[in-house]
């Protein structure tokens, strides 16, 4: 299946195309320290796209609609410290998307993840995370979903902000800071 379809008077065709995407639109605040924690898409955020109705909210996943597609899948998540960013300080971050070819059992597909320091070794209140990857769906079962971590200097909770203007950085943006995206591409 190709991304778009030409249609014989030249227009395109997106009637048969797969593309989710869901927002954080809550942040998701106190997670425990030190803990890996899915996003709760369910909960605290809103489906942008869904062309196949694929969307579980109760275990905040997506399942692919195709058991031997290609998909692109994207993310991006901001990590902050639930206190005061200026003075309580990430260590480490990490974010992945996890996939459960059974529908059920999950496992890590691909992330990122790192010792958040700036130029002159000092820890940081917030950070954001991002990643695009090529996946090959191998059963009718599959899923994926979001899971981020932080660990802070102090032990204290983190948070998963729904955008960049929060407290996450020292800017002043609106944008969706934390989504989940998946495309198929063939």
């Amino acid at each position: 299946m190709a991304l778009t379809k030409v249609q014989a008077d030249g227009g395109i065709n997106l009637a048969d195309t797969e593309y989710f995407q869901v927002n954080l639109t809550t942040s998701q605040n106190g997670n425990s320290d030190n803990t890996a924690t899915v996003v709760d898409f369910g909960a605290k955020g809103t489906v942008q796209y869904d062309t196949k109705s694929n969307f579980d909210s109760s275990n905040d996943a997506y399942l692919l609609d195709s058991s031997d597609g290609v998909y692109l899948i994207s993310f991006s998540i901001a990590l902050g410290s639930t206190s005061n960013i200026n003075t309580e300080t990430l260590k480490d971050v990490a974010a992945q998307v996890e996939v459960a070819t059974d529908g059920s059992t999950y496992v890590a597909l691909f992330g990122n993840g790192f010792r958040v320091q700036d130029n002159q070794g000092e820890t940081q209140g917030s950070e954001a995370i991002s990643g695009t990857y090529i996946y090959k769906a191998t059963t009718a079962t599959t899923k994926v979903r979001l899971v981020g971590e932080g660990d802070t200097a102090g032990g204290v909770n983190f948070d998963i902000k729904k955008n960049i203007s929060e407290n996450t950085i020292d800017i002043n943006l609106s944008a969706t800071a934390t989504y989940l995206s998946v495309v198929r591409i063939a």
